[in-house]
């Protein structure tokens, strides 16, 4: 039996089942279906659907949001949102898609993003604040990310200084942030969140480090892609509005006890300098504290690698 390409699939599933605004799909059995001679099974696909997002946002979260936007591909949502900004749109912008196909996270680096497996999203903020008032909010996001995979039943996960979660050591999710704005100047923030829902070995063999995805933690179906979505946006917009208040300081003790370093023997490598010592967590600020020899150093996220020695 000759199997469909990944590029014949992609064009049945968004031009044709994409247009009936199907949720689930279920495709015949094989012998019953055939594409340009071509026999072939697809299995369930969970598509994004505003009408199913927007019916499970709370109230304010509805009310705030300026737009939002559900692409089948898109190269970066976090790259699409800042061109919206750029353009005058916003203030507060949600952006997902099916597919990224120049994802990004911290540094530059690539976020894998296959077709329909993981939740990408990205979601805009605007502060009229300096930016040293929004110190700490890329970890304080990494915590109401995780509070919010623990609702769903994952209760054993870390996080990772400064913006990655973690389950047994294994990725399973990130976060990149990026801020619009000058030092004293009104803020235009972006936060973008990658979590690994459901995705194959064989998706997953181009990631360089170990990870995992939701249904690997359970063995069992992980929330809809719809459902997550939604929850993060409305538990972000929480976040987003309470920040100014109560900052970091706030988040600090709940980030430090889900540190998967602390107390451990840990390596900061930044521009070249490897610096050595125990993990002690986190300050109100946000920043990485590192017992070394030398006393406590205390340093802020950047291009930085954490890795156990």
């Amino acid at each position: 039996m000759n199997s469909i390409s990944e590029i014949e699939l992609q064009y049945c599933y968004y031009v044709f089942f994409a247009k009936l605004n199907i949720q689930r799909l279920s495709f015949l059995r094989p012998s019953q279906s055939k594409l340009q001679g071509k026999r072939f099974c697809v299995k369930q696909i969970d598509l994004l659907d505003s009408k199913l997002i927007r019916g499970m946002l709370s109230p304010d979260s509805s009310d705030r949001i300026s737009k939002l936007i559900l692409l089948e591909e898109v190269d970066s949502t976090n790259s699409l949102l800042q061109k919206e900004l750029n353009a005058g749109m916003g203030p507060v912008l949600v952006c997902a898609a099916d597919q990224q196909t120049a994802g990004r996270g911290r540094s530059g680096k690539i976020w894998h993003s296959p077709l329909s497996k993981n939740i990408y999203l990205s979601i805009s903020w605007e502060y009229a604040l300096p930016y040293n008032k929004v110190d700490g909010l890329s970890l304080a996001v990494g915590v109401v990310v995780l509070d919010s995979l623990i609702s769903y039943g994952y209760p054993e996960l870390k996080l990772k200084w400064p913006n990655d979660i973690l389950f047994g050591g294994a990725k399973l999710a990130g976060i990149l942030v990026e801020i619009i704005g000058g030092a004293n100047s009104s803020l235009k923030i972006i936060v973008g969140v990658g979590v690994n829902v459901k995705m194959s070995a064989k998706q997953g063999s181009v990631i360089e480090r170990s990870w995992i995805d939701l249904y690997s933690i359970r063995h069992k179906p992980p929330p809809s892609r719809n459902e997550l979505l939604a929850t993060l946006v409305n538990h972000l917009i929480d976040l987003f509005l309470s920040y100014p208040e109560k900052g970091f300081s706030y988040w600090q003790n709940s980030w430090n006890a889900r540190d998967s370093f602390m107390g451990k023997n840990a390596q900061i490598i930044s521009n070249g300098e490897i610096l050595s010592g125990i993990s002690r967590g986190v300050d109100s600020k946000g920043r990485f504290i590192l017992d070394s020899s030398e006393g406590l150093l205390f340093i802020t996220a950047g291009d930085v690698s954490l890795r156990e020695s």
